[in-house]
């Protein structure tokens, strides 16, 4: 897939009500599409939108580092993007999830959990954003990293007690990817 085509807004409208999650693999995935899903829903607020429609897509480093670098220009892969392309609580959500596989794969052993958990951690924390939650201030990352929290445990995800990142409030922030002058 090219980078154009993570940007470009779907064509169908988002359903009357209810959440509508797709799914795009262009790199295999280790989290089933079922649990992806049920992420999305875990993060997104019941009583905040009316319709959603969210679109994820799993892609592999080389993509992701061409993405980063074309919408944000940041010239290194990342764990993941969102996009809100519509924002009109409390009628409808629309957006897009892009998270890497090989950032998650790369991530999960140090966070002493599966890569399968790092992609749903990607996914719930694209989704707060998408919600709109910010992780920019000290304050802000300790309410995303609740959120966080919240929706692995409603997934049943334990977090590992040696993960630095809910210590630190980084959340699904990850370095692995990144030179020093990046981070």
């Amino acid at each position: 897939m090219s980078a154009d085509q993570f940007a470009a807004a779907d064509d169908q409208e988002p359903p009357e009500s209810g959440l509508n999650v797709e799914i795009a693999a262009e790199a295999a995935c280790p989290a089933s599409d079922e649990l992806i899903r049920a992420a999305v829903a875990a993060a997104l607020p019941a009583d905040r939108y009316q319709a959603a429609s969210i679109s994820v897509a799993v892609v592999d480093d080389p993509t992701m580092h061409e993405l980063n670098r074309q919408y944000l220009a940041h010239d290194y892969p990342t764990d993941v993007l969102s996009f809100a392309l519509l924002d009109e609580p409390p009628q409808r959500l629309e957006g897009q999830i892009i998270v890497s596989v090989d950032t998650a794969a790369a991530c999960a052993a140090d966070a002493g959990w599966s890569a399968a958990d790092e992609v749903l951690l990607y996914v719930i924390h694209g989704t707060l954003h998408l919600a709109g939650h910010d992780d920019h201030s000290p304050e802000a990352a300790a309410a995303m990293l609740a959120a966080e929290a919240a929706a692995l445990a409603e997934l049943g995800i334990e977090r590992s007690p040696g993960d630095e990142r809910w210590t630190t409030g980084a959340g699904a922030y990850c370095t692995a990817n990144r030179t020093t002058e990046d981070r």
